[in-house]
């Protein structure tokens, strides 16, 4: 029996003691007809929030699977904390809160799909979870490299007090030193850190990339994969697309199509992108979105209120 219910998410709240929390936005399947072996987790890129990828969770959540999303701490959205002590130290903290709140629920097939920055912190630590996949979709490889691309100069060359205090990355003033220094600290820069963290994933893994991506070098992710040693890894193109994948609504959908093909194969085990899919209509998808922002505009005039 399909179930054409559009209302707004779950919402739930991981606390984290001293005020803290992650919050975390659960979408039930909506094709009851269909059993899936795995839960999926997605985690958003830098300055997204949750609910930028309330299409995406739709279209799974069409296809029978129940979706996890989240707001990092110290990031845009609704968990705790500011976006100028955001490191990508702090993101891996706040995704593996998220699979053991999963787990602690007795979830414990998890897929994980991860965007851009989220990639890179999902490549940190994929072959150390127990995951039952990976996608990521324009995901960074060589931080240092895609950050130059993105500030139009590589301030990871300088001395850490001579970084200026805020940089503006995607729109927001992200904390340069705390940022700059966790990299450093805990080898996130380079792409040789990535593959090193990657070379024994022993999973299923899809990386996608976009042929106009000016943020993340395709040679780099080839070389990335490349280095896997498994047999269980494929490269796709997103025909069209920039590191924007929400830049127009061709592309849009087609990250959604792709990224659910991906989904449903790799939960039958199988590494390849599947050719039948359920659409959600777009009278669906604009419900949805329409109730997620009144749902994020309600919980944070509740936390104004509570402040």
């Amino acid at each position: 029996m399909k179930n054409n219910q559009t209302s707004a998410p779950i919402d739930h709240m991981i606390s984290l003691g001293e005020d803290r929390h992650i919050r975390v936005w659960e979408t039930l399947p909506k094709n009851q007809e269909i059993k899936r072996n795995n839960t999926i987790v997605i985690a958003a890129g830098f300055a997204r929030r949750m609910d930028h990828f309330a299409g995406l969770a739709e279209y799974l959540a069409n296809n029978g699977f129940h979706v996890i999303r989240y707001d990092s701490l110290n990031h845009v959205g609704l968990s705790s904390g500011e976006i100028n002590q955001f490191s990508m130290s702090v993101g891996k903290h706040s995704l593996l809160t998220v699979i053991e709140w999963l787990k602690g629920r007795g979830i414990d097939q998890i897929g994980l799909i991860a965007s851009s920055l989220s990639a890179r912190i999902a490549y940190d630590v994929a072959a150390e979870i127990n995951l039952s996949f990976l996608i990521t979709a324009v995901g960074v490889v060589n931080l240092r490299s895609t950050l130059e691309k993105a500030l139009k100069y590589d301030y990871l060359q300088m001395e850490i007090n001579d970084i200026p205090e805020d940089l503006n990355f995607e729109g927001y003033n992200l904390g340069s030193k705390v940022f700059v220094t966790d990299c450093f600290d805990n080898n996130w820069d380079s792409l040789d850190s990535t593959i090193n963290k990657t070379k024994d994933l022993d999973i299923p893994f899809i990386a996608f990339i976009s042929n106009g991506d000016d943020w993340v070098c395709q040679q780099e992710v080839k070389k990335l994969v490349g280095n896997v040693n498994s047999d269980k890894t494929k490269i796709y193109s997103l025909i069209g697309s920039s590191h924007d994948l929400g830049e127009n609504l061709i592309v849009l959908r087609n990250f959604y199509q792709s990224v659910t093909r991906a989904a449903i194969g790799l939960d039958s085990e199988v590494i390849d992108l599947v050719d039948d899919i359920s659409e959600p209509n777009f009278e669906d998808l604009t419900i949805i979105t329409v109730n997620e922002r009144r749902l994020k505009n309600k919980i944070e005039n509740e936390m104004f209120a509570s402040a």
